[in-house]
């Protein structure tokens, strides 16, 4: 399989007239505590650092118009201006919120990095790559928190370790029989203690934990835990409660009640399992479309997580109006892999869901990079 060689960035806030100015340029470091920057003919990386960041002068991109030929972007601070936040237009023209509110997980299946990322076959999502960020080397639950092996598994043992923090081995999911549940604590359980709201948007009817009612049922995380009363037919419990149709996003998010935490699953012949990468690619267009466009989404406190389940490295795209649009996360010497820990650390920290799930603490955290840095 392929892999592109990209060069390192790291982005430093400079200070004048009290407005923050961030430069891009040719890659030359000045002196400590000055800037590291980067031609815009290259492909900028984030630095994705170990543990939890902070922000205290978020930055906004003003104009790509004179990064042309390897010119500088300039960055300031949302009170210059900014750009217009849309579809076309998704990333790269806000600054990070002074606190997450939202976070959306779409998942699709099955697939490689390159056969998606760059791919002819899905102009709609790698162009959405290039337009926000992307990382290369993403691990599935085959592999432990530090990059060892776990094992060799498919789909629903890696729904179930990017929301539980915990390898396979750990969860005791290690295939996809419908009826297998787990005991471990997961994210729905710790929003729900935090007293936040969850959704598991299916492309089902909802509220039918007890059945596998919908293509792909399996890999819908809510059903798997036992503390949520997944698989019950109890109409009251938090899985028959908080499991609800697809179509009920959009509505969500124009009303103004998007949950905290939504993790999104279509059916396998939507996501790519069963259908072709441009198959997949259609639907995701005409899915995300609506979402970068709302009033939601441009508000700049939901953060989007588009994810593969397995197949080592993931496809992935990662979605924010303050990420650095065409950046890369990259790793400091020494750290564990980038993979659903990862993601599963990210979500926790945007939300603030404390103490961190299972193993997620030795994962690399991106909210740096989905802050702008």
């Amino acid at each position: 399989m392929s892999r592109r060689t990209h060069t390192s960035v790291t982005i430093h806030p400079f200070f004048a007239s009290n407005k923050l100015l961030v430069v891009l340029s040719v890659a030359v470091c000045v002196a400590a505590g000055s800037l590291v920057a980067v031609s815009r003919a290259d492909t900028p990386f984030v630095s994705a650092e170990p543990e939890l960041g902070s922000v205290s002068a978020p930055a906004t991109v003003i104009t790509d118009s004179a990064a042309s030929a390897g010119k500088d972007i300039n960055f300031t601070t949302a009170s210059s201006g900014g750009g217009t936040i849309n579809s076309t237009t998704p990333c790269g023209a806000t600054p990070a919120p002074l606190q997450w509110k939202h976070v959306i997980v779409l998942m699709f299946e099955n697939k490689q990095y390159s056969s998606v990322i760059g791919s002819s076959s899905a102009p709609f999502i790698s162009g959405l790559a290039t337009k926000c960020g992307s990382y290369a080397s993403w691990k599935d639950a085959d592999f432990k928190v530090d990059g060892s092996s776990d094992g060799t598994y498919i789909s629903k043992p890696n729904y179930a370790t990017l929301t539980s923090g915990v390898s396979p081995s750990v969860h005791g999911l290690k295939d996809d029989a419908y009826s297998t549940t787990s005991s471990v604590d997961n994210i729905f359980n710790r929003l729900n203690q935090a007293g936040k709201m969850a959704k598991s948007y299916v492309s089902g009817t909802g509220g039918s934990c007890a059945s596998s009612n919908f293509s792909g049922a399996y890999h819908d995380a809510m059903r798997y835990y036992t503390n949520l009363g997944g698989q019950s037919s109890s109409p009251s419990t938090y899985c028959n409660t908080h499991d609800v149709p697809i179509a009920d996003l959009m509505t969500d998010i124009n009303s103004g009640n998007l949950p905290a935490y939504s993790l999104v699953l279509p059916t396998n012949s939507q996501n790519m399992h069963d259908v072709p990468v441009s198959t997949g690619d259609s639907w995701a267009q005409t899915f995300l479309t609506p979402i970068l466009d709302s009033a939601q989404y441009k508000s700049g406190d939901t953060a989007i997580f588009f994810l593969w389940d397995e197949d080592t490295p993931i496809p992935n795209v990662l979605i924010a109006p303050s990420i650095v649009p065409g950046s890369h996360p990259t790793l400091a010497a020494g750290s564990n892999p980038i993979s659903h820990f990862s993601a599963l650390r990210t979500h926790q920290e945007m939300l603030g869901v404390t103490p961190l799930l299972g193993n997620t603490g030795q994962a690399p955290s991106l909210l740096n990079y989905f802050n702008g840095h």
